[in-house]
């Protein structure tokens, strides 16, 4: 049996993908990050661009205004102001770019959030270890 991975993408007004998928490709910063089923758990900035979904042997394509992708073994939920839904890549990509050169005050403060998430993962990337608390005796 093939093993899946649960992959939601949301925006401030829906859920616009919930679906079973065998690997995601995510862009980053420093690339594309891939994730599938059992990985370890993740935290990212996603960046503006194309996500590719496979399953059972198919690419699907969403295109994302960027974002926060957070993972654990068993699925993925990425938070993005604006995302897209397609089969074509090129199609999937044109309309987010005519979204995001569309003037619209909530796109504009979404992209800023997504900037203030960028440097909240940079900042928990860089902390030490969280300690476990010692249970009390006594």
């Amino acid at each position: 049996m093939i093993e899946r991975l649960r992959l939601v993408i949301r925006t401030p007004h829906e859920i616009v993908l919930d679906e079973f998928v065998e690997a995601v490709r995510v862009p980053t910063e420093t690339g594309q990050a891939g994730l599938r089923p059992r990985g370890e758990a993740v935290l990212l900035a996603v960046e503006p661009g194309l996500i590719l979904r496979r399953s059972s042997g198919n690419v699907r394509f969403a295109a994302t205004a960027g974002g926060l992708c957070e993972g654990d073994r068993e699925g993925v939920i990425l938070y993005t102001p604006f995302a897209v839904l397609g089969d074509d890549a090129d199609e999937v990509i044109a309309e987010l770019d005519r979204a995001l050169a569309t003037p619209d005050s909530e796109i504009a403060a979404r992209r800023r959030l997504g900037e203030l998430e960028e440097r909240i993962v940079a900042e928990v990337h860089q902390r030490p270890p969280v300690l476990r608390t010692r249970k009390n005796h006594g």
